[in-house]
């Protein structure tokens, strides 16, 4: 698999996405996202809060993946809770790459 620059919902696969402040495995065959926080590209144009969020580092079930392509917010729709669906959006994407070339340990 090559790099991408930009993933669907109905993509198959296990893919790395950095943004400026993170990075996310996201497993579309297995339909789940982790998210390694404070791992993402440095930025020279911009400073940015890398914010802890609910689940960091654990996977949570994806059940849509609204928007992901590079130079833009990733989208995505998840189950971080059993109550309630979470919108989360991200900063920009600045890769997007097959999972075997990151670990999600950081």
């Amino acid at each position: 698999m090559h790099p991408a620059s930009r993933l669907y919902d109905s993509d198959r696969g296990v893919w790395n996405v950095t943004t400026q402040t993170s990075r996310h495995l996201i497993d579309l065959s297995g339909r789940t996202v982790t998210r390694i926080d404070g791992a993402g590209a440095p930025t020279a144009d911009a400073e940015y809060t890398v914010s802890a969020l609910r689940r960091d580092r654990a996977p949570v079930p994806l059940l849509e993946l609204v928007r992901c392509e590079v130079g833009a917010e990733m989208e995505l729709l998840l189950r971080v809770r059993d109550d309630c669906v979470t919108a989360r959006r991200t900063t920009s994407v600045v890769a997007i790459t097959p999972a075997e070339e990151w670990s999600p340990r950081g």
